[in-house]
């Protein structure tokens, strides 16, 4: 079976997608399995505005893929920025059946927080207006109309052509159904990281890792830490990541005066296999609606508790299997309080990483490759 992979980037441009496809190509190599994929993106990030509607080059260079290596299915994941979707109608005529992973929201709403001006978290996307006057992040009319027409003409092209969808989370099932009337179901994202020969280390610090971006709630986890201090004076909190607002947040820590923050910049998985053994707990505070969260996932594999907002798509898994704490997103106070609740409680904390440990059992890659070739083969058969 042969499988051609499309996603705005390649591997070189290190992202939660570009880790899995990477990951998923690497598996299918090492263990001989019978799928051959080949994965289609770009290294360029910038494109000529007119380029964001369509990619003629992009779209040229997919079909010419698609005629010389003859794929028996194409899965997209990533596609709208460097890559647009036009290259399905060509595989359309091929009798190429398509799969589309959502990853996120933004194909339900183009802003993909999935939150209103208030902070309210949106059931459903109405209307261009609606999202333009009343939807979070605003910019200015016009950036958001642009935004918003060139997402729904490629949404039109999507849900023309692609067969069947996936989704990491149930909640972006139901909407994604709602909205493109197709067939699909959810696959959760799998453990990208293993901890088979690290040996938990002295657990020294509260870790985050991710985008230093305003919607991941890092400011909020810098306020909070900052009470923390107050009673735990011998608190270590390391930021790994890099984004938009590192420059501020490292300036709110020195103006102040907050000590025992660390940032670490971006690292990579092996030096974050090390980072995840040493830590007391991650915290993951995104402000936005997120599909999963695979930091979660991480810290789990290290058996590791969490505590996250109640913006990540996995929040029902964690709070059923109890395995770590929920707080509201933004909520300075209450971030607080369930921080402190897991460095008094160990008893807590302990039961809370037994739970992790074996929540992650059944998100092994081994059991997520298995499901995903049983979807291609179900695909392939209609």
């Amino acid at each position: 079976m042969k499988v051609l992979l499309i996603n705005n980037f390649l591997n070189n441009t290190v992202g939660g997608v570009e880790n899995y496809l990477e990951t998923l190509v690497s598996y299918s190599e090492e263990h001989k399995t019978e799928i051959e994929f080949k994965w289609f993106g770009v290294v360029e990030k910038k494109t000529k505005i007119y380029q964001k509607f369509y990619n003629s080059q992009t779209t040229k260079a997919i079909i010419n893929e698609i005629d010389s290596f003859k794929p028996d299915l194409i899965h997209c994941f990533s596609i709208g920025a460097t890559v647009t979707p036009h290259f399905m109608s060509y595989a359309k005529s091929k009798s190429i059946p398509i799969i589309q992973s959502f990853r996120d929201y933004y194909y339900i709403c183009a802003k993909a927080f999935m939150l209103d001006t208030s902070g309210n978290t949106l059931k459903h996307h109405d209307n261009f207006l609606d999202c333009i006057l009343n939807h979070h992040p605003k910019q200015n009319i016009i950036f958001d109309s642009f935004l918003y027409f060139k997402q729904s003409y490629h949404a039109k092209i999507i849900k023309k052509n692609i067969d069947y969808f996936l989704t990491p989370s149930d909640n972006l099932t139901k909407l994604i159904k709602e909205k493109f009337k197709i067939l699909g179901e959810t696959i959760a994202n799998p453990v990208l990281i293993s901890n088979s020969f690290i040996e938990q280390s002295d657990l020294t610090y509260l870790l985050f890792v991710g985008r230093l971006d305003p919607e991941k709630g890092v400011m909020t986890l810098l306020k909070s830490f900052k009470n923390i201090l107050q009673e735990f004076p011998q608190e270590q909190l390391k930021i790994v990541g890099s984004g938009s607002i590192e420059s501020e947040l490292q300036d709110y820590v020195i103006n102040n005066n907050i000590n025992n923050v660390i940032f670490l910049g971006k690292k990579s998985q092996k030096e974050l296999v090390h980072l995840y053994a040493s830590a007391k707990f991650t915290i993951v505070p995104s402000e936005f609606l997120e599909s999963y969260g695979n930091v979660i996932l991480e810290s789990f594999a290290f058996r590791k508790t969490v505590i996250i907002s109640d913006l990540l798509g996995i929040e029902k898994e964690i709070r059923e299997s109890n395995s770590g704490l929920v707080f509201p997103h933004g909520n300075v106070l209450k971030l607080t309080e369930s921080i402190k609740k897991l460095l008094t409680d160990t008893t807590l904390r302990n039961k809370m990483e037994e739970n992790a440990s074996v929540y992650i059992k059944e998100l092994s890659f081994d059991n997520h490759y298995k499901k995903l070739e049983l979807i291609y083969k179900k695909i392939l058969k209609k």
